[in-house]
């Protein structure tokens, strides 16, 4: 069996991980539950916000601008709606024509499109970065055990980020069998790029919001920082706020979708292990990107309270706040 290295023997340095965080996000905004996501706020409080909202990536997509001009606002954020389309195509394994589905049945992708590329190659590097606690090949485990197989029947050498080999367009699985996953950050990416399709329309003060995945773009209209509220993993209360400026954000839980009445078996799975990380009930991580944020929040679940925090605590740009099992709450040095 491949065993992966422990996460001290792949720990990048600061500047490795800056080479890893895409600085396209600003500021996340307000009244937003993070983790059971809603929507609301800046829309009904501000006559000047244009919002809409439609179901993508299997959750509600809220797309909020700040402008006197509703036709032009209008007429950016379905131009935005159609570039996250457009993206989320070029990342989903489930439809056949797909790059990645192609990629994960041949084993090789000549043609890789650049968001592709930049995606895998980041989480590559999150692979590294965290010993394999978040690694996007794990999708063959996860057919296995949704499968009901056995954990010991499986074969472990699969599960491997080192195994993904990237070169200018092309992507390649070494080992026969292997395939890929984004669901794990790459909806982060896709709030990244409708934040920059909204500010590429001239719009400095947005909101993009996708099931917990949030990036703003500017303040709320009286200057202040937004405030985001993250969601009790037991009930439908706010556990904590956390003020935002300049920033994006991202929870994972295991109440999210959960298999189990204590909680112990949900969806987010550790690789290494090949089962649920038992230590979390959920992780709020504030980060750069939407890109990073998504894929910090997943890993610091696998790696629980100790080793997640002692993470985060290094990252530049990084904070974060867990909330254990037994509902305590934790957070990182420099989170108020």
């Amino acid at each position: 069996m491949n065993q992966l290295p422990p996460p001290a023997a792949n720990r990048l340095s600061r500047r490795d991980f800056l080479k890893i965080t895409a600085v396209s996000a600003a500021a996340v905004a307000a009244s937003y539950l993070l983790g059971r996501p809603s929507f609301g706020g800046p829309a009904a409080a501000y006559p000047a916000a244009y919002q809409e909202s439609r179901l993508l990536m299997g959750t509600l997509v809220n797309l909020t601008v700040m402008a006197e001009n509703e036709s032009q606002s209008a007429a950016a954020v379905a131009a935005t709606f159609a570039e996250m389309e457009r993206v989320i195509g070029l990342l989903d394994y489930r439809p056949a024509a797909a790059p990645l589905a192609r990629l994960n049945r041949e084993g090789w992708l000549a043609d890789a499109p650049p968001e592709l590329l930049e995606v895998v190659a980041t989480a590559v590097a999150y692979g590294q970065l965290t010993g394999g606690a978040l690694d996007i090949s794990v999708k063959p485990l996860l057919d296995h055990l949704r499968a009901g197989g056995a954990l010991a029947a499986f074969d472990r050498t699969l599960v491997d980020y080192r195994q993904i080999e990237l070169s200018e367009q092309t992507i390649r699985l070494a080992r026969p069998g292997m395939a890929l996953t984004l669901d794990g950050l790459g909806k982060g990416f896709v709030v990244d790029k409708a934040t920059a399709a909204l500010r590429a329309n001239g719009f400095t003060n947005i909101l993009v919001e996708a099931g917990g995945d949030l990036v703003g773009h500017g303040r709320r209209p009286d200057g202040s920082a937004w405030q985001i509220g993250i969601a009790h993993p037991r009930s439908a209360a706010v556990i904590a706020r956390l003020p935002i400026t300049n920033q994006a954000a991202a929870t994972s839980g295991d109440y999210q979708h959960y298999f189990s009445a204590d909680f112990r078996a949900h969806h987010i799975i550790d690789p290494r292990a090949g089962q649920s990380p038992p230590e979390l009930a959920s992780v709020t991580v504030t980060a750069p990107s939407a890109l990073d944020a998504d894929a910090l929040s997943t890993a610091l679940m696998v790696l629980g309270l100790e080793e997640g925090l002692a993470l985060a605590n290094r990252l530049p740009h990084v904070s974060a706040l867990m909330v254990t099992k037994s509902l305590d709450l934790y957070k990182t040095a420099d989170m108020t």
